[in-house]
């Protein structure tokens, strides 16, 4: 299953996916090792000042909202939210 990126992407329609016994992020037709993945997202979490509303506010947020759950294989786990990772459109 994919998630397609739709706010504001260019061209539209880019797909993101994992899979379970991977630890690859595929994001279009990139294969991303999950640690530069994150080193991505901690570069796009720190490398600009905070503008009014900025939308990494509200991200940091629910990152600090998730605990371990029960995963969707037996005996795994996963990290689940209980605050949205965005705001509505």
């Amino acid at each position: 299953m994919s998630l397609i990126l739709e706010r504001g992407t260019s061209p539209t329609g880019l797909s993101i996916k994992t899979h379970p016994f991977s630890d690859t992020v595929y994001l279009g037709d990139y294969e991303i090792s999950m640690e530069d993945f994150l080193i991505s997202a901690h570069y796009v979490l720190t490398n600009t000042d905070i503008k009014p509303d900025d939308p990494r506010l509200q991200f940091v947020k629910c990152v600090q909202s998730m605990r371990e759950v029960s995963g969707f294989n037996s005996s795994q786990k996963r990290l689940a939210a209980s605050e949205p990772a965005v705001l509505p459109a």
